[in-house]
């Protein structure tokens, strides 16, 4: 086994609960990594439609894209949409293909003309769509459909046009899958959507937030702890009924702010029966690239554990405004019998009645978690993990590799 897949494996330990509902969410991004080979999951796409119909995050298709867009899509011929579908059911591959990678100018112009594109900027015409090779290569920029790949222009950038044809088939094609399962599970969306309005109701007539309230709350705490405005990004929010199931034992509001294209992704829970920030988490796709850069040596890391907490606390108090005093901090990290360690430590500042605040942070101190927990449930959560990870680590290694958690 390849050190770089053990590593994978053992980063993968660090996905605490917030993250799992955030793998979920991933799903439903459209990532564009662009390169010679294929990229991404078609089967990806199928799940992120299934998990939407279903309810797993309760996520609103139509909240999925901005209200410019939406309106775009709603106005696709039924029939279209069906042709869609049943070209993409039929397609076997696992994602889209290239016939070269994107150059550094057009992915520039990518995020440029996406943020052009949610504030209504379409394009005027529409990416040619072809069957076979032969009638592809009598185009510059086209779509080969049977084999899902883009065929791009090989001696020329992209116009951008024919990049915003590209945004535009892209959307029109998730679309086309969520607009496909919300018909299949229209009665079931309906009852849960019955259902979650009921408990919003119960809540607020005692005393809870709205989801209008929820958003202004969040948004106060995007301002105060990412310094970030609101230009570019794609606003979503949603009751997370989900949530008392998962990360923080009481239903929530999601709230989080999207940039698709630089991949950046910031998650909100507002708690709905007392407006508390209950969790948050900001997904990067720099950060395992980061993370993985700071890690120390493993005989290196008790010394490092007194600055990871004094940079743990400054978050409470500077960012979420939590002034306390706690019972006891305690810091939780993960190590392998083959000598690697986790690239985040978590910190959990427990109160005397046992609940806590977990703030999860990179090794030279970058926090990408908070959440509010109990000191029972993530010990038992890391007890959890490691045994699981200890039994995928000894069978993808070939012989016994055992992961240990290195409590301070």
């Amino acid at each position: 086994m390849k050190i770089s897949t053990l590593q994978k494996a053992v980063g993968q330990i660090e996905l605490n609960d917030v993250e799992k509902q955030q793998m979920i969410r991933e799903l439903k991004k459209d990532e564009r990594n662009h390169g010679r080979h294929r990229y991404g999951s078609r089967a990806a796409i199928v799940v992120a439609a299934c998990i939407i119909a279903v309810g797993i995050v309760s996520v609103p298709v139509r909240a999925l894209v901005s209200s410019l867009v939406r309106e775009r899509m709603e106005k696709i011929p039924k029939e279209e949409i069906k042709t869609t579908v049943e070209q993409l059911d039929s397609q076997k591959v696992d994602g889209d293909g290239y016939t070269r990678p994107y150059t550094e100018g057009e992915k520039a112009r990518e995020k440029e003309l996406y943020e052009q594109y949610v504030n209504g900027t379409f394009p005027a015409g529409e990416i040619p769509q072809v069957d076979s090779e032969e009638e592809a290569k009598t185009y510059e920029f086209c779509f080969l459909t049977p084999a899902s790949v883009f065929y791009l222009p090989a001696d020329r950038e992209l116009t951008d046009e024919e990049i915003l044809q590209k945004i535009d088939f892209e959307h029109k094609r998730n679309y086309a899958l969520r607009e496909r399962y919300e018909e299949e599970h229209a009665k079931e969306l309906a009852t849960k959507e019955q259902e979650e309005q009921e408990q919003i109701t119960q809540a607020v007539e005692a005393g809870g937030v709205t989801e209008e309230q929820a958003v202004e709350i969040a948004r106060d705490y995007f301002k105060r702890i990412y310094g970030l405005g609101e230009s570019g990004l794609e606003l979503n929010h949603y009751y997370d009924a989900d949530a008392a199931q998962t990360i923080i034992g009481q239903p929530a509001y999601s709230v989080n702010w999207s940039d698709i294209i630089n991949n950046q992704y910031y998650y909100f829970w507002i708690g709905v029966a007392d407006g508390r920030l209950l969790g948050m988490s900001h997904a990067s796709g720099e950060f395992r690239e980061q993370f993985e850069e700071a890690k120390p040596a493993i005989e290196e890391a008790p010394d490092k554990i007194s600055q990871i907490k004094e940079q743990a606390e400054r978050f409470l108090t500077d960012k979420i405004g939590i002034q306390e005093t706690y019972d006891r901090v305690r810091t939780c990290y993960q190590t392998t019998s083959e000598g690697d360690i986790s690239s985040q430590v978590g910190v959990l500042f427990v109160k005397a009645d046992g609940t806590a605040y977990l703030v999860d942070c990179s090794w030279d101190g970058v926090v990408n978690n908070y959440s509010v927990v109990t000191e029972g449930d993530y010990e038992e959560q890391r007890r959890k993990t490691k045994e699981v990870m200890s039994g995928r680590l000894t069978e993808e290694y070939g012989r016994e590799v055992t992961m240990e958690n290195v409590w301070n």
